[in-house]
């Protein structure tokens, strides 16, 4: 059997970024439907597969090396290393371009039933922007008018959904890597990327910069409400709060809804009682309906 860990915090609020606060509290606004979940979950976990994809990325890098020592000794390489290495960023590449696509879904199930002009496609959106009227956002519609970014990535993913792998090849005097793809064509003579390295960073920089200033401005319209939240987990057992989204979103917040059982001496009581706000305001039998209903609710959704 494995270990149980004594105790572990989950519920940290200043470590949220803007999605993951609004993927926590936005059942207190929102009544997503699981479709729309998963669409709005895509949106961090297409985020996180992107930095773990460049991660990867950058333990590969040495094995470049082992290609140009094949060429040296043999006076010919396949160069498997440099294609393995393109794979990998070209993952890089798409899920970023997925960030992208989830969150214009999103948007569409926030403001398209009350917006005119506003279709359910990504490039549509950053190509007409100006065109949508109604309930969407002018904060939003200048933050999509600013990606200029947009539309090479999205050439680039179109590009890579349907053909090879492209290559990567080592500068021996900058030390930065060179990527090509038979895709890179402008009219004349393939282009490469001189530094692939730092054009994934500055792609990836400039999407989380988007994501970040989207939910920020969803996150605006969550002022009232209660919700669920786990806080943690004490050998075992699961420790709960009802969130007040009225007040300031930190560890303080909310009631608790588990102090009335591991207040009892033959259960383990919880490590992060002491100072805790939430615990000095444990929940009403009132309060504890709420939470179950709400759970209830949760899992009809799904």
């Amino acid at each position: 059997m494995p270990k149980i860990a004594p105790a572990l915090r989950m519920f940290a609020p200043e470590r949220w970024g803007q999605v993951e606060r609004f993927r926590v509290l936005s059942p207190t606004t929102h009544e997503l439907r699981g479709h729309q979940k998963r669409v709005l979950a895509g949106v961090e976990n297409h985020f996180h597969k992107a930095l773990t994809l460049l991660a990867i990325a950058d333990r590969m890098l040495p094995t470049l090396a082992l290609d140009e020592v094949e060429l040296e000794e043999n006076g010919f390489t396949p160069a498997q290393n440099a294609r393995d290495l393109a794979a990998v960023l070209e993952g890089v590449i798409t899920e970023l371009y997925s960030v992208v696509d989830c969150t214009a879904k999103f948007l569409h199930f926030i403001y398209g039933p009350t917006s005119r002009g506003f279709k359910e496609s990504t490039r549509r959106m950053f190509s007409h922007v100006d065109e949508i009227t109604g309930s969407f956002p002018n904060r939003l519609k200048d933050t999509v008018r600013s990606c200029g970014w947009y539309e090479e990535l999205r050439k680039i993913r179109d590009e890579l959904t349907h053909r090879d792998v492209g290559s990567c090849s080592p500068d021996r005097e900058s030390g930065a890597v060179r990527y090509f793809h038979s895709s890179l064509w402008d009219g004349e003579r393939i282009k490469p990327i001189d530094d692939i390295f730092g054009w994934v960073r500055t792609n990836l920089n400039a999407v989380n910069e988007f994501i970040g200033t989207v939910f920020h401005e969803l996150n605006s319209s969550i002022v009232s409400g209660t919700v669920t939240q786990m806080c943690g987990m004490v050998e075992g057992r699961m420790l709960m709060r009802l969130l007040d989204v009225s007040q300031p979103v930190d560890f303080d917040n909310g009631v608790c809804l588990s102090a009335q059982w591991f207040e009892k001496p033959d259960l383990p009581s919880c490590p992060f009682a002491q100072g805790c706000g939430a615990y000095k305001r444990r929940a009403t039998p009132d309060q504890l309906q709420v939470a179950y209903e709400e759970s209830w609710q949760s899992e009809l959704d799904e």
